[in-house]
């Protein structure tokens, strides 16, 4: 019994070998295989132009020149490329070359690009212009690595009252929230490489500024002169110091619709959809600087018409024109220095 009992357990001990070893043959390398590498390529750019940079269509026009280095001509992304954010842009046949063992290509992009501007603080508002390059598989099929070592910009572009500040390449891999119709049963969504050309700028000349609130200090300057003309002298009389407020109705009056109408052009030339911009907020202080000389006109016309001290009245118009001045001139001042800090 003892050499049966030994040889039946022998049996059993050689079975589960058996199947450990069957178990792993089988199993064991699928479930050790390190995952196949996602394909992948260098890409860089070069900045060679930009220009018509438009913030009212919310446009800016560039030239690019782009590369590529696979392992393999399969991977090469460049012909199938996508630019996000252009508009039909043209591109050069591809220019293929092989070194150390890298497939190279090389291909030239030009066109329009939209570009959502912020000129809230507007002369010294600053942009980043974007240029988006994006992969037509996804991160598990395809990736994108930044050559930021080898891409630039022409450091002789000069954009007509820009600067360039700034340049770079960024990868910003994208989320799509579908599948593209795709027939198999991949989710409804995924993330795709993509690279941002970055390119920094500035406004350079402060000359359209003076333009389009030169009115409005032109404005100050009348209106506060009106108020410390002499028009509550003793000598004059009632019908003459009447004369003189009425006047200076007429020519407020003007100025708002001057204000008014210089309010349109600068509508016409810098344009905001993300709030008032600083020449708007001048615009509004004159407004409001305007009305304040009409309230005061008016509060002396009837204290003139009821018997008011002519001395006294004259007076209170002077310190109100000289303090309602320089309060214009602070807060504008304000204005102008907040919007060159932030931009």
């Amino acid at each position: 019994m003892a050499g049966a009992w030994g040889t039946h357990r022998g049996h059993r001990l050689w079975a589960v070998v058996l199947c450990v070893f069957a178990l792993w043959f089988l199993g064991g390398p699928s479930a050790n295989a390190a995952p196949a590498a996602v394909p992948t390529c260098r890409v860089g750019a070069y900045l060679s132009d930009l220009y018509d940079l438009d913030t009212v269509k919310n446009r800016f026009s560039a030239r690019v020149w782009l590369w590529s280095e696979c392992a393999d001509k399969s991977f090469d992304p460049l012909p199938k490329v996508s630019f996000t954010n252009a508009d039909d842009p043209k591109k050069s046949d591809p220019d293929l070359s092989t070194r150390a063992g890298l497939v190279r290509d090389m291909m030239r992009v030009e066109g329009s690009f939209r570009q959502g501007w912020d000129v809230r603080g507007f002369p010294f508002d600053k942009h980043r212009l974007q240029v988006l390059v994006t992969a037509t598989q996804d991160t598990a099929h395809f990736r994108f690595v930044p050559d930021t070592v080898h891409s630039a910009y022409n450091p002789d572009i000069a954009p007509p009252g820009w600067r360039v500040t700034g340049f770079r390449l960024v990868s910003a891999p994208h989320h799509y929230p579908t599948n593209f119709g795709k027939t198999t049963d991949e989710p409804s969504g995924g993330m795709y490489s993509r690279v941002r050309v970055e390119v920094d700028v500035e406004r350079s000349d402060p000359t359209i500024f003076w333009k389009l609130t030169g009115p409005l200090y032109l404005m100050l300057l009348v209106a506060t002169a009106s108020f410390l003309l002499p028009s509550h002298s003793e000598e004059l009389k009632m019908a003459e110091r009447l004369d003189s407020l009425q006047s200076r109705l007429a020519l407020l009056g003007g100025g708002l619709f001057v204000v008014m109408l210089n309010l349109q052009q600068v509508n016409q030339t810098v344009t905001s959809t993300a709030g008032l911009t600083l020449v708007d907020w001048l615009h509004l202080l004159t407004l409001f600087y305007v009305l304040l000389a009409v309230v005061a006109t008016v509060i002396s016309w009837r204290l003139t018409v009821h018997g008011g001290d002519p001395g006294r009245i004259g007076r209170l118009q002077h310190r109100g024109a000289v303090l309602g001045m320089v309060g214009y001139l602070l807060v504008a001042g304000a204005m102008v220095g907040y919007a060159a800090r932030v931009g």
